[in-house]
């Protein structure tokens, strides 16, 4: 049964259905029970929250790791010298329907900085911006951001890097070391060894460690459908040519917890090193 289903999904890959027919699951996950939740800040739709991951559209799920990421992000942050409670540039990278942004964004403009978030999806960026604080811009799959150089003060990207192909994340790293400030930090998640071993497809987990880079259902890059899986030492070494690894966080197998890479850039631009 397992060959049958690989054969169809390979099948609807081929002839370009795989898109429509994910997006048909998740609209029909997205319609099952849930149990609302108000937690004093706007709730996305759960069709929209289904597409970033939500199983079934579970709201108690979107709340509460929104806010265990955001207070998790900004920990990071502080331990390595960019304090969000002082007015500070920063892009939600892959931003979603609001997750982390929901509860980031209104004390960044509180404190007199500046919030912008991107994405793929322009459904999810008209939710965000109808409300939400910040700006939201749509982005395309592979760099450049539509941002100057040396212009930010952090870069947060979750579960981002988990769908995209070794050489698109490789331009993205690029590309997210451009618009850092010198001082700047990137706070990025992966799926690591551990969190491989723990919650990867089963036909992944032997490959890991073996494999620099595995990619699971290779279509739809930079959606759910696809996934990337990897180590913390290729990540590093993936990062290496711009950034300075300043702190990695292990995923875990006992809690769909993905790896952290906390950066610092080793250059912002071209025009420092070009002379």
């Amino acid at each position: 049964m397992q060959q049958v289903r690989r054969l169809v999904r390979r099948g609807l890959e081929l002839t370009g259905l795989i898109g429509p027919y994910f997006r048909w699951i998740e609209r029909r996950q997205a319609g099952r029970a849930s149990v609302s939740v108000d937690d004093g800040r706007p709730m996305p739709p759960r069709e929209l929250i289904m597409v970033v991951g939500a199983a079934g559209g579970d709201e108690g799920w979107f709340s509460k790791e929104g806010l265990a990421d955001a207070e998790q992000f900004r920990a990071l942050a502080l331990a390595h010298g960019v304090d969000l409670a002082e007015p500070q540039d920063v892009l939600d990278l892959g931003c979603g329907v609001g997750r982390i942004a929901r509860w980031l964004a209104p004390e960044l403009m509180a404190a007199g900085g500046g919030f912008q978030g991107c994405d793929v999806n322009q459904r999810l960026l008209d939710w965000c911006a109808a409300n939400l604080q910040g700006r939201y811009f749509v982005n395309a799959l592979q760099p450049p951001l539509p941002l100057p150089e040396a212009s930010l003060d952090l870069v947060y990207a979750k579960s981002v890097f988990t769908h995209l192909r070794e050489d698109t994340a490789r331009a993205w790293l690029a590309e997210i070391a451009r618009v850092l400030r010198p001082t700047g930090l990137a706070i990025l998640t992966f799926a690591d060894e551990d969190f491989t071993l723990g919650w990867a497809p089963k036909p992944v987990r032997p490959k890991v460690g073996r494999q620099r880079y595995i990619i699971w259902n290779d279509a739809l890059e930079g959606s759910n459908y696809m996934s990337a899986w990897t180590t913390r030492e290729h990540f590093a070494a993936l990062a290496a040519p711009i950034f300075d690894v300043a702190e990695m966080v292990p995923g875990r197998r006992d809690w769909p917890a993905q790896a952290i890479a906390v950066l610092r850039p080793r250059w912002h631009g071209r025009g420092a090193d070009s002379g």
